[in-house]
């Protein structure tokens, strides 16, 4: 191999090496409410803003490849501006184990923006259709029953929790308690969601 060959390879290496630590991922978003929802938002990440315009409490919002890696991605107030004249921002922490991230965007009155981000991984394989999943934003401990009498913990702050529940179709009660009360009836006794 000549001289050249070599430093022509090197190089070609050399810009190859950084990029492979950037990757674009699918990202999906779903707003809280109605009023999150209402709010001009966008998705920033190293290649620049792009404005969400399909949010909808009801439904998950379509995906945006959205290039991770090398800064972080941040959800944008695109008609909010902080101090330094910039539009206000929450950071989206996304985990590399995510295979299709999730963003829940939630009210957050202590945050200069009044908003604040949770991703959870919404990969098929890990959330099975039939499957129920609840997300604990409180600061509170939490206890779910379901399924007769069934009692899984739902800790604080952001934890997840997934339940399959078997059997045939059927309407299913659900208890959702603070961990340090218990419930008066069982779900079979009160049919309601909580």
């Amino acid at each position: 191999m000549s001289r050249s060959t070599k430093l022509l390879a090197i190089s070609v290496l050399a810009l190859l090496g950084p990029c492979g630590t950037l990757l674009a991922t699918p990202v999906r978003f779903v707003p809280l409410n109605p009023e999150i929802a209402a709010l001009k938002l966008g998705v920033r990440d190293s290649k620049g803003t792009k404005p969400l315009n399909d949010l909808n409490p009801g439904k998950r919002s379509s995906s945006y490849n959205c290039v991770t890696g090398k800064s972080p991605l941040l959800l944008v107030l695109l008609d909010r501006q902080d101090q330094d004249g910039k539009p206000e921002s929450v950071e989206i922490l996304l985990t590399a184990e995510m295979k299709s991230p999730l963003v829940v965007i939630l009210p957050d009155p202590a945050q200069p923006s009044g908003l604040r981000t949770v991703a959870v991984d919404d990969d098929k394989a890990g959330f099975p259709w039939g499957a129920l999943r609840f997300l604990n934003t409180t600061d509170l401990a939490l206890m779910l029953r379901f399924d007769s009498d069934e009692v899984k913990p739902l800790p604080a702050e952001n934890s997840i929790l997934d339940i399959l529940p078997g059997g045939d179709a059927r309407n299913v009660g659900i208890k959702l308690f603070k961990q340090d009360t218990a419930p008066e009836t069982t779900p079979e006794t009160t049919p309601e969601t909580t």
